[in-house]
């Protein structure tokens, strides 16, 4: 069933319920005080058809007709029939009311079945004058006040009166609860959409319920929905950082055996050496890769280790100078000081290697890119100048974002060697900042501690 079903099933419970309650508590408190009022009616009546009869039989102006149409006037329900004797036994008045109190009232089929099936009883009294007994009365009437003709129309009422307003409570309720549960049904519903997008890998925007315990179901799907796109966007700019990583070795591996093959580049032990470590590299992003997918954790583990950097800019430089030497840019390293290092080598020579390779690019032939290194204040400042197209100033602030591309370069990447640079120096507490004038060169500049 549903809950919109339950949800009309219960308030037309509830209304039926509460008004049943209500009609039998009032019916309750109602009948008894007007059988109260009619025993009261009954005593008064009854004094009063006593206190004219004994005028009456002590009087000798009242005839017997007279004497009927005043006792007629006390047939009056639950009184049905009066007899008056005198004190000889004689009958001299006999009124009833058989058969009118019928004619004109409502229910009369039913009214007819319940008064059937009452008996009447027949209350005696003398009448008494100096303590003589000048007469009888015998007044009959229903057996008892709650049997009477008009308490039972009274009850028939109630009851009617209750069925009626049943009737009209259970419509209001239909009304309200339709009205209530397509509002209700309505927010379940877009809250089972959203559900079902975020599974999906969709997400639309809908107004939210103002149901609260809804409301709060949704805001906390949004939620969810956000922190999903945000984890798989984060994955996707990871596993692209991660092959984009890849390229790098593979370029001064490709690099160097199209040397060894055209006879350019001699195959001394430091040039093995090069394609050796840029084996390692594509060795570890693999791993880190495959870490990554196996498992629901950041991939990236900082490893810190001390060496000496000139040994790694050199070999660096030495690894992409043929690629450079292939666009005819001069390409050189400045600095030749030992300084020892203690940070993760790999993210490190990682940046290094993009922001090269980013140089190299928008560096057109016979320009220029130099690598230069300075120790100051326990840092080390890594410079990297370049003579190339330059970046302008409203995009300095953007080169570093993730699927960033130049608008105004026809050399269109990625967007994601600067920010894998920029996220690498960051993981290893240091900063990149740059310096750039269109069409003359960009200064990039790495501080990492010693």
């Amino acid at each position: 069933m549903t809950i919109r079903k339950q949800w009309l099933l219960v308030l037309m419970l509830i209304a039926i319920f509460a008004v049943s309650v209500n009609s039998f508590v009032l019916s309750s408190l109602t009948d008894r005080y007007f059988v109260d009022y009619m025993k009261e009616d009954y005593d008064k009546h009854f004094k009063q058809i006593v206190e004219y009869s004994k005028r009456a039989l002590t009087e000798t102006d009242f005839s017997n007709v007279q004497m009927a149409i005043e006792l007629e006037t006390h047939l009056d329900d639950p009184i049905t029939r009066i007899k008056l004797y005198n004190a000889e036994g004689t009958l001299i008045v006999d009124v009833s009311n058989n058969n009118q109190i019928m004619r004109g009232m409502p229910n009369n089929k039913m009214m007819g079945r319940m008064m059937g099936a009452q008996f009447e009883e027949v209350d005696y009294a003398e009448i008494k004058d100096d303590n003589r007994i000048i007469g009888q009365l015998n007044i009959t009437r229903y057996s008892s006040v709650e049997n009477s003709m008009a308490t039972q129309m009274f009850k028939v009422s109630l009851i009617s009166n209750s069925l009626y307003s049943i009737a009209i409570v259970l419509i209001f309720a239909v009304i309200i609860g339709i009205y209530v549960s397509r509002r209700m049904s309505k927010d379940l519903i877009n809250t089972a959409e959203m559900a079902q997008n975020i599974d999906l890998g969709t997400q639309i925007k809908i107004d939210l319920a103002k149901v609260k315990e809804i409301r709060i179901i949704q805001q906390s799907l949004e939620s969810l929905g956000s922190r999903l796109k945000l984890k798989q966007k984060s994955r996707k700019t990871t596993i692209d950082e991660l092959v984009h990583q890849t390229r790098t070795p593979l370029t001064i591996l490709r690099t160097h055996l199209e040397g060894f093959e055209d006879g350019i580049i001699e195959m001394t032990p430091e040039q093995l050496r090069i394609c050796e470590n840029q084996i390692e590299n594509i060795t570890s992003i693999i791993s880190n890769m495959s870490g990554m997918i196996d498992a629901d954790k950041d991939y990236e583990v900082i490893n810190i280790e001390e060496f000496e950097f000139s040994g790694l800019i050199k070999q660096i430089v030495s690894g992409l100078r043929i690629q450079f030497a292939k666009k005819k840019i001069e390409f050189r390293l400045i600095e030749n000081q030992k300084v020892v290092l203690k940070s993760d080598k790999y993210k490190l020579s990682q940046a290094i290697y993009n922001i090269l390779t980013n140089a190299y690019k928008f560096t057109e032939e016979n320009g220029k890119v130099t690598v230069d290194y300075q120790v100051a204040s326990d840092q080390l400042h890594i410079i990297i100048k370049d003579t190339g197209i330059g970046i302008s100033e409203n995009e300095i602030k953007k080169i570093f974002d993730a699927y960033y591309s130049s608008k105004f370069s026809s050399l269109r990447g990625e967007g994601i060697g600067l920010y894998v640079a920029k996220e690498n120096i960051s993981r290893i507490k240091g900063e990149i900042t740059v310096e750039s004038t269109p069409h003359k060169g960009s200064t990039f500049t790495i501080v990492v501690p010693l």
